[in-house]
């Protein structure tokens, strides 16, 4: 196996969003291969019985790490498995691979090697989160952007904002439902799947042309949309009043990074959940031994089914 990486341990966030790519362009121009793009990484997997032109490729993905054989497979497994996750021991990575290996496969791309080795990793992920605690405690990008708002401001009496109600304003919720705040706000672009947010966390739904008004009423502002640019712009936050805590842990961002710049304003991006991820790692420390050992059993058997 082949792999071209790039991740969060090498770029900040505003670096890997210039070198993510569009899905359906990237299977039109390759074939043979696995695209797994996230939050946090741009991973490449080609089978490389079908590799022909190596050169060729590391110049298509100048920037990228390269991994073979043994070392693209250990990290595939440990990545399903969450020790290179930026949360370590996050459950949203299998549902990740799932996803990108199915697509692949829907459009043709995949080969029978391919199929088997991703289909290990999610056996591996899962038994890893089975029989270890990797995965206790807030693991995902939107339970540590509650944490980092807990042990910044405290959440108790708070009013909320959530921007966003789809995959990661969803984790936020569910991150929030156990707390005690005041208030919960979800503003969504599609009002339905707001008002269905909302009445999960027994919040209030709005429009999103009410959201200055949404701003100026919020404690704790968490962005969370899939919109491909900036929803908040500094001109935004004109006369409002009060102290914020901004969290914005949308890929691309959300927030102009001028929005920071304000004197009533802490803006938190996804490279700042690096820190309550140390926390986590430490943690979970224990647990990491564990989860290689089981790496290293599946690894050896994977060899087995492959030769």
């Amino acid at each position: 196996m082949l792999l071209f990486m790039a991740d969060y341990k090498k770029y900040p966030v505003s670096e890997l969003e210039k070198l993510r790519f569009d899905e359906e362009e990237f299977y039109k121009k390759y074939d043979n291969c696995i695209l797994l793009q996230t939050c946090n990484r741009i991973e490449i997997y080609f089978d490389s019985h079908f590799v022909v032109d190596l050169d060729r490729l590391k110049d298509d993905f100048k920037g990228f790490d390269v991994l073979e054989g043994r070392e693209a497979i250990i990290h595939l497994l440990r990545t399903a498995s969450g020790l290179e996750s930026m949360i370590v021991g996050e459950d949203q990575i299998i549902g990740q691979i799932k996803k990108s290996h199915y697509n692949a496969k829907k459009l043709g791309k995949t080969t029978k090697y391919l199929d088997i080795v991703f289909l290990k990793s999610i056996h591996v992920g899962q038994r890893a989160r089975r029989e270890t605690k990797i995965n206790k405690g807030g693991v995902s990008i939107g339970s540590a952007a509650v944490e980092l708002a807990e042990e910044t401001v405290g959440l108790k009496n708070k009013n909320i904002l959530v921007i966003g109600a789809g995959e990661m304003g969803t984790l936020v919720a569910k991150a929030l439902i156990e707390k005690h705040v005041k208030a919960i706000v979800v503003a969504n672009r599609t009002y339905e799947r707001a008002e269905l947010l909302a009445k999960e966390l027994k919040g209030i739904a709005i429009h999103f042309d009410k959201l200055k008004e949404a701003l100026n009423f919020s404690d704790i502002i968490i962005c969370a949309t899939g919109s491909p640019h900036c929803i908040l712009e500094k001109s935004d936050f004109e006369n409002i009043e009060g102290y914020k805590i901004i969290i914005d842990i949308a890929n691309p961002r959300d927030v102009e990074d001028e929005v920071g710049e304000l004197p009533n304003i802490t803006l938190y991006t996804i490279d700042d959940l690096k820190l309550v991820s140390d926390e986590n790692l430490k943690k979970r420390k224990n647990e990491i031994p564990k989860v290689e050992k089981i790496i290293d059993e599946e690894f050896n058997m994977l060899l087995k089914h492959l030769n």
